[in-house]
Parts: C-alpha cells; sequence; structure tokens
C-alpha cells in the first residue's frame, strides 16, 4: 500500500516531489510510511487527520496495491483500535470507516486484496453492537456478506476474497444481533459449502467457525425445553435450533458420500467439532455420525484412517461418550485391528490416553502398543487376548521385517510406552519385561546380542538406527519411576556403557544415554561396588569424548560431567574419583576449544568440579586466572556469560 501511495504522488507536479524528498507528501502524509505510524502511534488524535487520506488510496481502483502485508498491518491497527478503546474513542473514527466501505459497496473494479481487506475490518466493526446497528442501517452489512451482490465483480472467484469473507464473518458473531443476521440471511448454506473448499486454510477457518456457531447456539437450544436463559447466548429461536441441526446433519450426510475429498472433509470438521465443543453438544452430535463413521472404518479404506483416528482422539477424553448405547469402544475396537500395524498403534496410545477406558479395551489397546517391542527383541508375548492377536502378530511381523515400517512401529511403540511409564498407568504389565525388552532392543542395535538365524534374517537393519536408539534410551531412563519393581540396574548401567563405548553412537543418542544414565545412578545406592564400578568407567569414557572430533559430542559430554558434579556434590568417593582420573586436568584444556559452546560448557564443569570439597588451593588459584582471561575477551560470547556466572559464585572465591 506503501508503493501505492508513492505511484500516487509521482502523479503530482514537481513541487510535490521536492516536498516529498524533504520529509512531506503532498497529501500531508509524513514519510517514508505514514502506514507505520499508524501503526506504532496507536490510532492517537494524530492519525484521525491522517485517516481520510489512507481510506482514499484503499479506495481508488486505479492504484495496484503491491503488498498485501501492508493491509494486514493496517487491519492489526483498526483491531487494536476497535477491541482496545471505548465507544465513545471509536466514533470519532467510524464516519471515514464507513464512507470507505460504502464506497467499496459501489465500486465496480475493486481490487480483490483490498475487498478482502473490507470484508475482515466490517467484521471487526460489526463485532460491536453499536457500530453493528449502523453497518446494517446503511446496508453495508448485507451487501458485503452477500456474494450474490457482487457476482458480477466475480470477486468469490478469488480464494483471498473468500478468506476474507469467512474471516469478516468469524469477527462479527460475537453478540446475538450478528447471530440473529447470520440465520436471517442462511449463511449457514454458504459456510457449509465452502467446507469443501479446496483451499486447505478455507476449509480449517470454516470449522472453526462452525464450531463457534454451535457453541454460542447450543445452550440456546438446550435450554429451550425448559425457557432459560443463558447470559451471552442468543435469545431461544427456531432458526437456531434449525441451522444446529442442518450442521449435524451435514456432517453425518458428507460422511456417507461417496466421494473421498468430501468424507475427509467432513471428518476433519468433525475433529474440530468435537475438539472444541461442550459435552452435550458432543453426546448430540455423536449420536448423528456414530453409524457413518463405523461404516468407514469397517471400510478399510487407508485414506481415512488417521482422520478417524484423529476424531476418536478428539472423543477420548470425554467421559459421556465412554457409554455402552455411544458405541465408541465398538469402533475403536474396529480400528485397533483392522488397520495396518502403524495406524493400529496410533489407535492404541489414543485410547490409553481415554480417563474411563473400559479395561477390556484398555487391556487391547495396551497388546498391540506392546506388541512392535516384544517382537522386535523376541521377549516372551504376555497377552491378554492371544486368540484374537494371533493373524495381527504374524501381519505385524511381516511389517517389522521392512526397515520403512520397522522404525515407524518401533518409535510409536516406545514413545506411547514411555508416556504411559512416566503416568504409571501401565498397571496391567510387568514392568519388568518393559525394561528387559528394552535392553534387548538397545543390543540388537549396536549388534551386541547374539542373533538367532530368525532374528538375524528378520532385524538386521535395526543395526545403527539412531531413531529406535534415541526412543529406546529415553524409555529405559523413564523406567527409573518404578525402581522397586526391578532389578536389572547391572543390566541397565552395562547397555548404557556400551553406548558410551561403541564409537558409531550418534552424538544425539550419546547425550540422551548421558541422561539416561544420570537417572539410573539416582536409584543405585553410592555405597555399592557397582555404582563405584560405573563412576571410574564414565571418567575413562569422558576422557576420551571430550577430545571427539564432534562438538556436539564433546559439548554434552561436559554437560554430563556438571551435572553428575552438581548431583553428587558432597559425596567424598565421587570427588576423590573425580580429581585423581585427571579429569580437572581434561576440564583445563577443553577451556582453549576451538567452539564456543564447548568453551561455555568447560567453563561450567570447571566451575563445579573446583568449588566440591578438598580442591588444593593451586587448582582453585590457576582456574580463577583462566576464567579471569576469559573475562577480558569479547563480552558478548558464551564463554565469557558462563565465567561470570561462576565468577559470581561465592565459593568460588573462598580459599579450600
Amino acid at each position: 500500500m506503501v508503493a501505492a501511495v508513492h505511484h500516487q504522488e509521482d502523479k503530482k507536479p514537481a513541487t510535490a516531489t521536492r516536498k516529498r524528498r524533504h520529509g512531506e507528501a503532498a497529501t500531508g502524509i509524513r514519510q517514508p510510511s505514514y502506514l507505520s505510524y499508524l501503526h506504532h502511534q496507536a490510532m492517537d488524535s494524530d492519525c484521525l487527520t491522517l485517516l481520510p487520506s489512507v481510506c482514499e488510496v484503499l479506495a481508488d481502483s486505479t492504484l495496484l496495491l503491491h503488498d498485501d502485508t501492508s493491509l494486514e498491518k493496517l487491519l492489526d491497527c483498526f483491531k487494536e483500535l476497535i477491541t482496545q478503546k471505548d465507544e465513545q474513542y471509536l466514533m470519532q473514527y467510524l464516519p471515514y470507516l464507513l464512507q470507505f466501505l460504502q464506497s467499496i459497496t459501489k465500486s465496480q473494479t475493486v481490487d480483490p486484496s483490498v475487498f478482502s481487506f473490507s470484508l475482515k475490518l466490517v467484521g471487526l466493526l460489526a463485532a460491536k453492537e453499536y457500530s453493528f446497528t449502523l453497518l446494517e442501517e446503511k446496508g453495508v452489512l448485507e451487501y458485503m456478506f452477500q456474494p450474490e451482490s457482487w457476482h458480477m465483480l466475480e470477486l468469490w472467484k478469488n480464494s483471498s476474497v473468500r478468506y476474507g469473507w469467512l474471516q469478516g464473518l468469524w469477527n462479527m458473531l460475537q453478540h446475538p444481533q450478528s447471530m440473529n443476521f447470520f440465520c436471517k440471511n442462511g449463511f449457514i448454506k454458504l459456510l457449509l459449502h465452502l467446507q469443501n473448499d479446496k483451499g486447505l486454510f478455507i476449509t480449517s477457518l470454516t470449522s472453526q467457525i462452525l464450531a463457534h456457531i454451535l457453541n454460542s447456539f447450543m445452550p440456546v437450544v438446550l435450554s429451550n425445553s425448559t425457557k432459560s436463559e443463558t447470559p451471552n447466548c442468543c435469545p431461544v429461536s427456531t432458526e437456531f435450533v434449525s441451522v444446529t441441526k442442518e450442521i449435524m446433519s451435514h456432517v453425518a450426510a458428507s460422511l456417507a458420500s461417496q466421494e473421498q475429498a468430501v468424507i475427509i472433509s467432513a471428518l476433519r470438521l468433525l475433529a474440530t467439532i468435537l475438539t472444541e465443543c461442550g459435552e452435550p453438544l458432543k453426546r448430540m452430535i455423536w449420536e448423528h455420525v456414530v453409524g457413518p463413521l463405523e461404516v468407514l472404518a469397517n471400510a478399510k479404506d487407508d485414506s481415512f484412517t488417521l482422520h478417524i483416528i484423529a476424531v476418536l482422539q478428539a472423543v477420548a477424553r470425554s467421559p459421556v461418550l465412554i457409554q455402552p448405547d455411544c458405541r465408541v469402544e465398538t469402533l475403536m475396537d474396529i480400528m485397533l485391528f483392522s488397520r495396518s500395524a502403524t495406524e493400529s498403534v496410533q489407535c492404541a496410545a489414543i485410547i490409553l490416553q481415554m480417563e474411563d477406558c473400559p479395561e477390556v479395551l484398555k487391556w487391547k489397546a495396551t497388546d498391540v502398543i506392546m506388541l512392535p517391542l516384544l517382537c522386535a527383541s523376541a521377549s516372551p508375548l504376555q497377552l491378554h487376548e492371544p486368540d484374537k492377536l494371533n493373524g495381527y502378530i504374524s501381519h505385524l511381523e511381516k511389517q517389522l521385517s521392512l526397515k520403512a515400517f520397522c522404525v515407524c512401529l518401533l518409535t510409536q511403540s516406545l514413545s506411547g510406552i514411555a508416556e504411559h511409564v512416566c503416568k504409571k498407568s501401565l498397571t496391567d504389565i510387568p514392568v519388568q519385561l518393559i525394561a528387559s525388552s528394552v535392553i534387548k532392543l538397545l543390543k540388537i542395535c549396536i549388534g551386541h546380542r547374539p542373533f538367532t538365524l530368525l532374528e538375524a534374517g528378520t532385524f538386521p537393519h535395526l543395526i545403527g538406527c539412531y531413531k529406535v536408539q534415541q526412543c529406546s534410551i529415553d524409555l529405559l531412563g523413564d523406567l527409573t519411576v518404578y525402581a522397586e519393581s526391578m532389578d536389572l540396574i547391572q543390566e541397565a548401567f552395562t547397555v548404557l556403557l556400551q553406548y558410551l563405548q561403541y564409537p558409531g553412537t550418534h552424538a544425539t543418542v550419546l547425550k540422551k544415554t548421558h541422561q539416561a544414565t544420570l537417572k539410573w545412578l539416582s536409584i543405585c545406592s553410592p555405597s555399592s561396588d557397582l555404582w563405584r564400578t560405573v563412576i571410574h568407567e564414565l571418567f575413562q569414557l569422558m576422557k576420551k569424548h571430550v577430545c571427539d572430533g564432534r562438538w556436539e559430542v564433546r559439548d554434552s559430554t561436559l554437560e554430563f560431567i556438571t551435572q553428575l558434579t552438581a548431583n553428587l556434590k558432597g559425596n567424598s568417593k565421587y570427588t576423590e574419583t573425580l580429581h585423581s582420573s585427571g579429569m580437572i586436568s581434561v576440564l583445563f584444556t577443553s577451556l582453549s576449544d576451538l567452539e564456543g559452546y564447548v568453551q561455555a560448557s568447560a567453563v561450567a564443569a570447571l566451575g563445579e568440579a573446583i568449588t566440591t570439597s578438598d580442591v588444593c588451593s593451586n587448582v582453585q588459584e590457576k582456574a580463577v586466572t583462566h576464567l579471569l582471561s576469559i573475562l577480558s575477551q569479547d563480552t558478548q560470547s558464551f564463554p565469557h556469560r558462563a565465567a561470570v556466572k561462576n565468577c559470581l559464585s561465592e565459593s568460588l572465591f573462598t580459599p579450600a
């Protein structure tokens, strides 16, 4: 829009051009941009004199607007004006805005971007009842929101105009008058038509508006029988009841359509409505759609699966739907065993999120989410319904034999189990079984577990698979919340140390291994031989990792040393091992690392190390000298900031 103003000024005489060069445009608008001025001055009194010129430029169809961002910024200014100021303040500006909008209704050559802007602006203004009334009296509302009024301009074909119409409607529908206007003009049919638009943003916004309308109308519909008044709702009207029924019937009919695109669009709308609407409304809508949903689920068309799962996810936490007559359990049971293993695991994870999940369904979901891990690790299958799962297991093993499916299945399974381990909600599965299976899987992933002939032919693609390794390490660390239920501490440390020793371990996996090791050390007795052995081996490995060619490894190793020292500060055996291992010397060397992040981590690690007990004074003095040297360098560097933090530590300057 700024470019448009400049274009208009270029038509002015030379005096106007000279005036503009000195900072003042011929129109009286200050440069470089009146729009920027509007945006930053928050619509003060000076802007009131500016507004007519702005509206004049916008209404001039001969000017080309090269930057739609300018219109969005201007719209933000108006939004701030309308939503944050009182009625009297807004009334100063309303005549200019009304004049501009009336000129748009009479224009035969309006630019689509300006028209879209106008639709959004009308919606913002109409969100206030006093300006809504004025816009309705002037005929602006009816013109702007009735596409038939401007069909000769062919504006509706432009997606930005359709989106502007929706955004304007969304802005406007905030009070009973606007709801009445919506019903009276039959906009619901056009709104439902846009639900099948080719534009994803358009269909998404349509879904949001339909959910908003249902939420606004439903208290009225529900109170119709009792004649009770509900605050902030529309008065009881048969039109509202009709609109609500029309939306629900539209969703049900679309789900039964023969067109794939229409069905997918309806499933997306249903997921939005069920996510955003209250319980009574969810129950009413579910009664309309459960039949068509069961038909779609039984059709076994993979193109619908993810969308049906999204619908199930939207109702998963709704207690009112976990009733026999709602048939949710039946639908979820169908989805569990009638799809690919990947989609079955997704559905199982959703079922386990349900607060009042029936026990039988929970057992089935637990079996499904556990099976990829148990099959891949050749662990015993402890199932609740082995007979029903026989065919599923055969199908699952075939998918696990393919790398692409195997990785996806295992990461979904491991992540799903980890989520419920953290909540301690997998009460029916022995935690010992999960832990031993994860440890086996981790060994398979680095080739340290002897394969049987069958395993060698089925899962060789797991070796070196860092995605599976990451999820497995995360789960192994999370299992420490069940420390009292396990006797696998030694096996856990064995596999964690193997990953720290393995030369091909991915940097991210290595960092996760550090975190998991910290968790297992926290449940291991410091007086045990195992604890002392692990600490000794860790220091030998850390000294190597601090010299690794990958800066990410050096950085995460130093962070690990910092956390380990902080957690075990006061433990004399740890302090003794720390200083006798030669690690302090390694930390001093790391202060000269070429990578700033690593230097900063070295500063933090050294700061923790030298503030432990029994540190000789010459070591502290040497450390302070290094830190002061870093402080004299670039004040914006990461090492500098870390040095400041450490130097502010009172214990750093306390003689040992």
